[in-house]
């Protein structure tokens, strides 16, 4: 025992008994026990009360297990309300990202977005994600926007009065229409090789060329859009890419057992290699009809374009008719929206259709 009780007149049988009746070799490993039991120890069947005791209860919508809250409460509680928090309540329901605050001279100076590292695995942690994020902020914060892979904001000038406020509206969509908006894109690209089969059922086939000579030629030189002297090959190519350009172009997207969940308006354009233009995996690919390789056929689904479905193939569709002519302009329509047209290329794809993700899709053809 290192303290007493006793006066300091006790007389010498009055310590004894002191000693002698001391609890304190019985009961001080009880005491050292107990006052780690909640913060160190944990028991399973204690967790859901230390929850509430500790005032963690806002956190059970958003991790799914006691200890994952416990474990989480006093690194986040102590950091609460800056943006450390916001990438710990991130890590907690599996996500990571970067929070990107407006400038300062903006009227909505307290809405800040942020990019995350991926497009959400599902629609229900979108839920998860916003929630531990308002839990995280700063009272006078709003969580306006997240986003991965397609991200467009909306337009701002300089600092003069008139571009004091933005221009349009960023990409996005809510969830059942609260809450902050949503911006997710994923990109899909694929090669193919124009066949003869190809292009004799579009219409279109040019034999390949042997001879340089005008008397050699397959088609009128009248109806000819190149130079005399440009190469024979080259010129067939031209040939070839200006008939694809003209032709109204989809994209099939359909199900496992080849059923059609919708189409998509495509642009279908000449290119060859380049430093710039359109991006297809490392390299870039210019729109020209001077030297084309090929034609690169590419659209981006709206948002909610097929939601609730699952695409396993997607092939391209020149030449179709839409059947509903008293609604043009139109950019997805449903299976019984279009009527002909030559399919070809079909290619199998996974890609399950999302109310906040945008699916761009690529097909580079080659002739």
């Amino acid at each position: 025992m290192t303290e007493t009780l006793l006066p300091a007149n006790a007389t010498p049988i009055e310590t004894a008994l002191d000693e002698a009746i001391d609890p304190a070799a019985a009961i001080n490993p009880a005491l050292d026990y107990i006052s780690g039991w909640k913060h160190s120890l944990q028991p399973s069947d204690l967790r859901p009360y230390l929850v509430h005791e500790f005032g963690m209860d806002v956190l059970l919508p958003f991790v799914s297990t006691y200890s994952g809250i416990l474990a989480l409460r006093r690194p986040w509680g102590e950091v609460r309300g800056t943006h450390e928090a916001v990438y710990q309540g991130l890590a907690v329901v599996g996500y990571s990202g970067t929070l990107l605050d407006p400038p300062a001279r903006r009227l909505a100076w307290a809405e800040f977005q942020i990019d995350l590292d991926r497009v959400r695995d599902e629609r229900a942690d979108l839920d998860r994600i916003a929630g531990i994020v308002d839990l995280s902020i700063p009272e006078r914060s709003k969580f306006r926007r997240g986003v991965h892979g397609y991200d467009v904001p909306a337009a701002e000038g300089s600092r003069t009065r008139w571009s004091g406020s933005k221009w349009a509206n960023e990409s996005g969509v809510r969830v059942n229409g609260k809450g902050p908006k949503w911006s997710f894109g994923r990109s899909y690209s694929h090669e193919y090789s124009l066949t003869q089969a190809d292009l004799t059922a579009l219409g279109i086939w040019i034999p390949e060329i042997d001879s340089q000579l005008w008397v050699d030629m397959d088609f009128l030189w009248t109806t000819a859009d190149f130079q005399w002297s440009d190469d024979a090959e080259r010129a067939r190519r031209v040939s070839l890419a200006t008939s694809l350009q003209e032709m109204p172009v989809w994209l099939r997207f359909a199900d496992s057992g080849d059923q059609t969940i919708g189409y998509r308006k495509a642009v279908c354009h000449g290119v060859e290699q380049g430093l710039n233009g359109y991006a297809f995996g490392t390299d870039f690919l210019t729109p020209s009809l001077v030297n084309p390789l090929g034609v690169l056929v590419f659209a981006r689904t709206d948002f909610g374009d097929g939601f609730g479905a699952e695409a396993a193939s997607v092939s391209v569709v020149f030449g179709a008719t839409v059947t509903d002519a008293s609604r043009p302009g139109r950019l997805w329509l449903d299976p019984a929206g279009l009527v002909g047209g030559t399919e070809i290329a079909q290619l199998p794809v996974s890609i399950l259709f999302g109310e906040t993700v945008r699916e761009h899709v690529q097909f580079l053809m080659r002739f």
